[in-house]
């Protein structure tokens, strides 16, 4: 008896090999797929301007990618080029250029083998917003926003000692993104909430989620103002960016968010049937030119605020810190 168990073991293990190995065979894989260039660009509110130059590789290569070292690219808008871009470190090219609000700008890359990558953004105009800071209570910071011509980005950094230089706060190596974000903002988008509050370790009241809020256009439909509250485990000195992005930039930040969401849960085997890719406007290859305007909202403990340069201080008659 134990022989035939045996016996029957065996055979269904050569039969199973058998299935795999017809698998096996009605799946081409094609290891020799081209390489593709990939530019990555986005323009900022700051006087130089960085591209990511590089190619990626075949399957068997070793090496994720490879830069492109000969090139010629340029910024042009209306027409008129403004500067061109200077390999400054493998795959890194810089340009001296502040980019102006509501222009139209076309990125050109002429590669030295004939081939031409071409994409175009808009400078966005950044959507104004305005702290209201003693209406703040934790973990609820305020807001108000004056604007919405472009969608906007919203993030957190946080960490425990203060910035060194407070009219110019910038976070050090060791911040931390906060990963879970509550507001109340009317045009939230939801295609990131956070499902599971039990994960929030905080009396909140408002929905939250993970990462980034990403707060929708409306041009025409702000009349006076809107005000909203966004909660997050605030530590005593965080820096609230506010991230107004062109269209290129947004549909590109969504649709990578959304992809890496369908890789999360290793057990959940939907990921392999996801079909979706994300946003690229790179003719002739691949990757993403696209701008931002960023703001910034710095909070010193519970002392004072800095807003795009000015300092505001809690009222302490009047503030719920005091």
């Amino acid at each position: 008896m134990k022989d035939m168990n045996r016996r029957v073991t065996y055979c269904m293990f050569l039969f199973g090999c058998f299935l795999l190995e017809s698998c096996v065979k009605e799946l081409p894989f094609d290891i020799g797929q081209s390489e593709i260039p990939v530019v990555n660009c986005l323009l900022t509110n700051d006087s130089i301007q960085q591209l990511s130059l590089t190619q990626s590789v075949k399957i068997t290569n070793p090496y994720y990618f490879k830069e492109i070292k000969d090139a010629e690219i340029s910024l042009s808008t209306d027409s008129e080029v403004v500067g061109y871009f200077d390999r400054v470190s493998y795959g890194t090219w810089q340009l001296n250029y502040t980019p102006v609000e509501g222009n139209v700008y076309e990125l050109h890359v002429k590669l030295s083998d004939g081939r031409e990558l071409k994409a175009s953004t808009t400078m966005p105009m950044a959507n104004r917003f305005d702290p209201l800071i003693n209406e703040d209570h934790y973990p609820t910071k305020n807001f108000r926003q004056l604007s919405a011509d472009f969608p906007c980005w919203i993030y957190i950094l946080t960490e425990d000692t203060p910035a060194q230089d407070l009219m110019h706060p910038l976070p050090n190596q060791k911040a931390r993104l906060i990963n879970n974000l509550g507001t109340n903002h009317p045009w939230i988008d939801r295609f990131n909430k956070h499902e599971n509050m039990s994960d929030i370790e905080m009396e909140v009241s408002m929905p939250f989620y993970d990462f980034y809020l990403r707060v929708q256009s409306f041009p025409d439909t702000i009349q006076g103002s809107v005000s909203f509250g966004i909660q997050a485990g605030y530590s005593y000195y965080s820096y609230i960016y506010f991230r107004t992005v062109s269209e290129e930039y947004d549909r590109y930040l969504k649709s990578s968010i959304q992809k890496m969401n369908v890789y999360q849960d290793e057990n959940d085997p939907v990921y392999m049937f996801d079909e979706s890719k994300v946003y690229s406007n790179i003719q002739n290859g691949t990757g993403i030119f696209g701008a931002y305007n960023e703001q910034l909202t710095y909070y010193n403990y519970n002392d004072f605020v800095v807003h795009n340069g000015k300092v505001f201080f809690y009222n302490k008659e009047t503030s719920p810190f005091y």
